[in-house]
This record gives C-alpha cells, structure tokens and sequence, in this order.
C-alpha cells in the first residue's frame, strides 16, 4: 500500500471484492476476489460532485449519500472534490461490496489528510461500520484471510499455485437479514467438531498447498445447508461438485453467488460446466486476488 505524506492532488484507491466463510470459515476465513473497486478523488474548485461507472452505476447514488463517499467525508461537504467511481463488484451479490466500499473511503480520507494509510487501523475502522471482520480483511489484505474478534487479529495466507475459482452470479439477490434468519441459533457438538476439523484442515491446505486436502476441507454444516433452500444455484452446484470437476462448492458469503474451487488447469472446463448447469448466472473465471488496498497518486 502507498505511504501518502503530503496533500496530494489527485490519487485512486483500489480494492478488491471478496468471497467469506469458504465453507467451514463461518465469519472468519475469506479470499480477495480479482474485482476491484476503483476511487479516484481529484481536487478542483467548486461543490463535490461525484461520477459513477461500471456495476451499480445507474443505481447507486451520486452524491455525499454514496457509502464510499459519506465514509470519506465523514459528515463533510466535500466542497473541492471531484469523485470518480469505477465498480465490476456484483452488488448485494455476496462479493464483499460494502466492505470495499467502506475500506475506499477509509483510505480516501487518509489521503485527503495527508496521512500515511495504516492497514491496521483501517482494518479496525471498516470492521466497526461493517460489523463483521472477514470481508473486511480480505479487502485490505489481499490474498487468503484468517479474522478473529475480541481481540481482533488478522492473519494472511498467499494463495497456493494452481488454484482457481469460477464464480457463479445468479440474477436473485438475497438480504444478509433472510441470510441470517435461516440459521438455528444453536449447533450441536457434532456439527461443531465438524466445522473446526474442516476448518483447520482448510487452513492447512491452503499454507501448504495441498489442493486435493479441500475436497473433504470445504465440507460445512453450520450455514451453508441452512441456507440452500434460499440459493438453488448453490444447491444445484454443489449437488453435482464431482461431475463438473470442482474441488468444492461455497457460498460466496451469504450467497447468493456460488463459488467453484478448482485446479486452475480445468477452470475453463469447470467454467463450461456452471454456464451449461446454471444457465442464468453470470459466470467468471477468477484467481486469489493477491493485492489488497491499493493508493496510487
């Protein structure tokens, strides 16, 4: 991440979207997504006034209500500013876009202050708006994230080589609230020894690279069956992981897109095969995103 110590005139923050739980990981594994958000801030005389491009552009609001841009400003006018939003994040799609957004204001309103961009401390900030740490840290981060709470630590994992994902958008959107709805408040023991084996075993396939380990590591039984019924896209996929030459089937984080863990040798073959079983999703062939926030001035 670029150091800033002077008031620069202009400047761009990326950041890349993210996939969280990944299975097991419920509220605390996520990958970054090779999706950016792109926040360029130019100084110029007269009122904030604020452009949008790519996903979203016709929907999201294009003024100081925008959530990267109320996270920048944080209650100010923005008089002075001219703010250009470039988006390819699939929105309430499960692909970490407030996150992101909240991350990009963080950072823009350290560069508008002239203040050096501390990874920790926007991490803290964006954790406490969002109120959840995975996407979070994953955004900032780069690469494979492993976040805990109280007291809150972030840890990174580089992406083993030959892993590839082919990502799933279906055109249904759902609420993180129905999401959360459709969980039991409580797990029995067996369940619970379940998701920590698997987590622990996902976490080292990742470390070590060792992808056939996250064929039995990607196994989940604390909310992605729960939550099924509400992505049939999710059902379908996973109900045919072996014949489409998938390693493992997850929500992206409360869905409702899908992701595909695959060798990345057969990613077009694994892409091919989500297009012919999910005909109405938008399909992308992705890698880890090793790069989290970005500041270029």
């Amino acid at each position: 991440m670029c150091q800033v110590s002077l008031l620069p005139s202009s400047f761009t923050v990326s950041v890349p979207g993210s996939s969280a739980n990944l299975g097991p990981g419920f509220d605390c594994l996520a990958v970054a997504l090779p999706l950016r958000l792109r926040v360029t801030v130019e100084r110029r005389p007269g009122p904030l006034a604020v452009t949008l491009r790519g996903i979203g552009a016709e929907a999201l609001p294009a003024d100081a209500t925008n959530l990267v841009v109320r996270t920048m400003l944080a209650g100010g006018d923005g008089a002075g500013l001219l703010v250009t939003i470039d988006n390819e994040l699939p929105l309430s799609a499960g692909c970490g876009s407030s996150a992101a957004a909240i991350v990009a204001g963080l950072a823009a309103r350290s560069a508008l202050a002239g203040v050096p961009a501390d990874a920790a401390a926007v991490c803290a900030e964006a954790i406490t708006i969002e109120g959840h740490p995975d996407n979070v840290a994953a955004a900032v981060h780069g690469g494979f994230t492993i976040a805990a709470t109280d007291p809150p630590i972030v840890r990174r994992i580089a992406p083993p080589a030959g892993l590839s994902f082919v990502l799933a958008v279906p055109p249904e959107r759902l609420s993180t609230a129905a999401a959360r709805a459709a969980l039991a408040t409580h797990a029995s023991r067996e369940d619970a020894i379940h998701n920590v084996q698997r987590v622990a075993l996902l976490v080292s396939a990742l470390h070590t690279g060792v992808l056939e380990d996250l064929v039995p590591a990607l196994s989940d039984r604390l909310h992605q069956d729960a939550r099924a019924h509400l992505v049939p896209t999710f059902a379908r996929l996973e109900a045919c992981a072996d014949r489409i030459g998938a390693l493992g089937v997850t929500l992206s984080g409360a869905g409702p897109s899908v992701l595909v863990w695959c060798r990345t040798e057969d990613a077009e073959r694994t892409a091919g095969c989500v297009t012919r079983e999910a005909p109405e999703a938008d399909v992308h062939v992705l890698v880890p995103e090793s790069t989290g926030l970005q500041l270029v001035v």
